[in-house]
């Protein structure tokens, strides 16, 4: 830059910044009255900041330079205060656009009066356009880096708030201040659910399902990871859940929800157990629940009515001819068309079973135990249950 274009930099500059306090209140009026995030911000807060940007924009503007490393960390520092504000990087941006073209207006109208030539207006406008694109990527970086960590800690936020309610480490008024704070009601009854995400069915998938996206209207309620499981509650049952395992409780007020979360964690562990899918409450999965907990009791009952049997491959088609006998309710017929076998096999298994257990299928008590044995086989089935 020759002596003479520096001095006309200089000269430019010092006639904008005798304009500073007018064209501050020109900006300040147009993004109140355009910007409405900006509207609801008071004058003593945006005022300081529009001069003080125009003056960070005019030094290096002036000296024909790029910005130093600290005048980058300030705009840097004015994003993350704006994100921290809660002004959206898309207003804060229009915001920013609406200032330049204003400052451009007035910097050329300034150069006309100085007599500047068309190529020195033309190096400014480039000059100009190098430094606000530099001070957009260095704000913008920092309101998004302040955005994340927001994100981060209303995300920690929400999982203490769900794991106090759920786990019971929150009392009712903390219940009740919190809940108000995440715009739920604290005296509606939700229910208690807990879900296992898996490689095709990822936490997003299962939210989706729990009825937080999609059409039909959104559900009220929270979800947290817990222990690597999708938990929180909702404020109605879950319509679909095809490819997923949800446990879910009965519905109670939030500060009387822990019970209800144990059982639905109790659901989805029984349900995991036995390879099902679907919504599963502990009620509606009857006496698995117990199988599934009661070790002792099925390791007896295995021994009992099972081990006669052997472990050869002769005694899988017997055991399973009496599982889906027992399960049809005692129905000969019912069991061959499942197993697409003829009725007397079907009988002729079920004798045999009989003679080797020594034990009558009729009698409803012991009916039970032996159903109750073949559900906890079922189990070692399954090796790789959590």
């Amino acid at each position: 830059m020759t002596t003479r274009g520096r001095a006309n930099r200089r000269r430019l500059v010092a006639a904008l910044a005798v304009d500073a306090e007018p064209f501050g209140e020109r900006i300040l009026t147009r993004l109140r009255a355009e910007i409405p995030v900006y509207g609801r911000r008071g004058a003593d807060d945006l005022l300081p900041a529009i001069l003080t940007s125009r003056a960070w924009i005019l030094e290096p503007l002036e000296e024909g330079r790029t910005f130093t490393d600290d005048e980058l960390a300030a705009f840097s520092s004015y994003g993350e205060v704006r994100a921290r504000q809660g002004i959206p990087a898309e207003d804060m941006l229009r915001a920013w656009r609406l200032s330049i073209r204003e400052f451009f207006d007035d910097m050329v109208a300034a150069g006309r009066l100085l007599r500047m030539t068309d190529g020195a207006l033309l190096e400014l406008t480039r000059d100009l356009l190098a430094t606000t694109d530099a001070a957009i990527l260095a704000f913008s970086q920092g309101h998004h880096r302040a955005e994340m960590e927001l994100a981060r800690q209303e995300e920690h936020r929400r999982t203490d708030f769900v794991r106090g309610v759920l786990l019971g480490g929150l009392g009712s008024a903390g219940i009740r201040q919190q809940a108000l704070r995440h715009g739920l009601d604290p005296d509606r009854e939700y229910h208690a659910v807990r879900a296992r995400p898996a490689a095709e069915t990822p936490m997003a998938v299962v939210e989706r399902l729990l009825g937080f996206e999609g059409h039909g209207g959104r559900a009220r309620g929270m979800v947290a990871l817990v222990e690597g499981d999708v938990a929180g509650f909702v404020d109605r049952m879950p319509a679909d859940a095809a490819g997923v395992v949800i446990g879910v409780g009965a519905p109670a007020r939030l500060d009387l929800l822990a019970p209800a979360f144990h059982r639905a964690t109790r659901a989805l562990a029984t349900a995991t157990a036995f390879g099902l899918t679907g919504v599963h409450d502990l009620g509606g999965l009857g006496l698995l629940p117990a199988v599934l907990a009661d070790v002792d009791v099925s390791d007896e009952l295995a021994r009992r009515y099972l081990r006669p049997l052997g472990d050869g491959e002769a005694a899988k088609p017997i055991l399973e001819t009496v599982r889906r006998y027992l399960s049809s309710g005692w129905r000969a017929d019912v069991t061959a068309r499942e197993m697409s076998v003829h009725h007397n096999t079907v009988r002729y298994r079920v004798r045999r079973y009989e003679e080797l257990a020594d034990v009558d299928l009729r009698d409803p008590d012991r009916a039970l135990e032996v159903w109750w044995a073949l559900q906890h086989a079922r189990l070692g089935e399954r090796p790789e249950r959590r």
